[in-house]
């Protein structure tokens, strides 16, 4: 049944990762370096951006695994881990990692706040996050119209959120954004360290 779901996701996500998120995820991953954390990797989509020869180990969590993760063909010499965690309790000493990286994760996060502030203690001191998120437009008329949709939205798509701004979530949770890129009216993409 989970790779029916799976293979349900990843068609209706099809058009917006052939037309857009493609893109931007090779620009986000090719600065990912060191021990790294994925949190929320769903069906394993980022997992063919990684430059596998920049990473010592890889560290992959969602709270509902999907076979695509560990069917996945890694390479021999990187240490890899795939666990079961929610990003509000991360199962990882702190200080280390040096990238985390999340894409289209923190909408269906129940307290954001609590999950940066997981991510800022298993950071590394000069660590770094890496993401792409889709958020509340900052116009009108989309923004009344994501908030319109969202209560019910959130009980369709497995509690997905369209009114979250998780760009300033990011920065009220001690994180300095280094780069910032808004697209399509409703999406970012970025890194930030620690501040």
């Amino acid at each position: 049944m989970k790779y029916l779901s799976d293979f349900a996701y990843d068609l209706f996500m099809l058009p917006l990762e052939t037309f857009l998120l493609n893109r931007k995820r090779k620009n986000v991953f090719k600065d990912v370096t060191g021990d790294v954390l994925e949190i929320g990797a769903g069906t394993g989509t980022n997992l063919k951006y990684y430059d596998y020869n920049k990473l010592k180990s890889l560290t992959i969590t969602d709270q509902e695994l999907s076979p695509a993760l560990t069917d996945h063909k890694y390479p021999e010499h990187l240490n890899v881990k795939i666990l079961q965690a929610d990003a509000q309790s991360l199962p990882f000493p702190s200080g280390s990692m040096d990238s985390v990286v999340f894409t289209l994760v923190f909408c269906s996060v129940t307290d954001p706040y609590v999950g940066f502030k997981e991510i800022k203690r298993v950071l590394k001191p000069d660590g770094r996050i890496f993401f792409i998120e889709h958020v509340l437009p900052l116009h009108n008329p989309m923004r009344e119209v994501f908030h319109k949709a969202n209560h019910q939205w959130t009980k369709i798509a497995g509690g997905c959120n369209l009114s979250r701004e998780t760009d300033k979530v990011i920065e009220e949770s001690g994180f300095k954004i280094e780069k910032l890129e808004r697209f399509f009216g409703a999406f970012i993409t970025g890194v930030a360290s620690i501040s």
